[in-house]
């Protein structure tokens, strides 16, 4: 009988314990903490790109799946805010947010994203003069907001840590140690991600 009643007792307990567990109140309110955890840190990357609305708070509409910026009059959709740097510098901030929270939870998400030329509401192909990518044929206000989209991307990866890998494809190249320390491969005139070879 002591047996039994120990075994009751333990059951009990488990028992407890995953009905806390599952607590509808507890796990409705998880999604809403973790997207205003989320929407801190893209409001904290949006400052630093002195994006349009980046001053106010800017969070992750999960049912629209757009970026919202909540304004003192009214909140403002991404497709409402109108250019292209908008657009992109949003995206990349978000998907940076979202995937510094997944390394710091430890959630199962693989731990690499891709970016394909993040510069180019900047540096359009067009205007890629030179051959070595340099930000020279832009003018100022671009120049320092391809830096500062570059510069985000780097520190988010270097404060992730082991674990996450940014591979960006990009025609820009920044003339600073730390971007030149980052480059693992630089195709450029006749060296080619796929060389010009292979078709034949």
């Amino acid at each position: 009988m002591d047996d039994l009643s120990e075994r009751i007792d333990t059951a009990r307990l488990s028992v407890k314990a995953l009905e806390d567990a599952v607590n509808p109140d507890e796990v409705g309110q998880r999604p809403d903490t973790f997207l205003n955890l989320i929407s801190r840190q893209m409001s904290e990357y949006a400052r630093h790109l002195d994006l349009e609305h980046g001053s106010d708070s800017v969070r992750l509409d999960l049912k629209k799946l757009t970026v919202v910026a909540d304004t003192p009059t009214r909140p403002i959709s991404l497709n409402q805010m109108g250019s292209a740097e908008n657009w992109v510098n949003y995206h990349v901030l978000t998907h940076l947010s979202l995937h510094h929270w997944y390394r710091n939870q430890k959630r199962p998400v693989p731990g690499f994203m891709i970016f394909d030329q993040p510069s180019q509401a900047h540096y359009p192909p067009d205007r890629d003069q030179n051959e070595d990518g340099s930000l020279e044929p832009l003018g100022d206000a671009d120049c320092r907001a391809v830096h500062d989209l570059f510069k985000l991307v780097h520190s988010v990866a270097q404060d992730i840590g082991d674990g996450f890998q940014c591979i960006v494809l990009d025609h820009a190249r920044i003339a600073e140690p730390w971007f030149n320390e980052s480059i693992v491969e630089e195709w450029r005139g006749d060296r080619r991600l796929v060389p010009l070879g292979w078709a034949d």
